[in-house]
């Protein structure tokens, strides 16, 4: 994959997940919060902070799952809410994530393999199709600018410009 999608997806991501984490950060004490990213026809996309005492009471939790866990974890889930669901440990801190200062010391946190199949099953979720894992950069570039022209109404294409113009540079 090359290095400069995944760098981009990871900020995009941290980015978003950060305005939640300055939210939570209000709620003096909050370490299991959730950032909804999708919920459509009937499938959600979250990823949810929570402390490693609480992950250790999931049910069936497995022995290699829970030897990657940290003090504070985030969990990326995608469910159907019945058949079951995907869970990936999308990274860890031994501190709350609520401490986090900026989106940027967020990414150092994140576990890029484990991000990057979660945002695959993001994508497939919000009906994008886009197979980041086989794109040079500058493919990647244009199906994104494809995909973001195809799904923003004309009252909010100047500010996806804005945001596409933030990755061209």
């Amino acid at each position: 994959m090359d290095e400069k999608i995944m760098q981009d997806l990871r900020l995009a991501f941290a980015c978003d997940l950060y305005e939640t984490i300055k939210a939570a950060r209000k709620n003096h004490g909050e370490t299991v919060f959730r950032h909804t990213m999708a919920d459509e026809e009937g499938q959600m996309v979250f990823a949810g902070v929570f402390p490693k005492k609480d992950i250790m009471e999931f049910p069936d939790m497995t022995d290699e799952f829970a030897a990657k866990l940290k003090t504070f974890n985030l969990l990326g889930v995608v469910t159907d809410g019945e058949s079951g669901l995907d869970m990936f440990i999308l990274g860890g801190m031994n501190k709350p994530f609520t401490s986090v200062t900026d989106a940027v010391g967020l990414t150092k946190c994140l576990e890029d393999e484990s991000l990057m199949s979660f945002l695959q099953l993001y994508f497939k979720v919000k009906g994008v199709m886009i197979d980041f894992t086989q794109m040079n950069y500058d493919e990647f570039l244009k199906a994104v600018e494809s995909e973001v022209f195809s799904n923003t109404s004309f009252s909010k294409m100047q500010d996806a410009e804005s945001i596409l113009d933030m990755f061209k540079n």
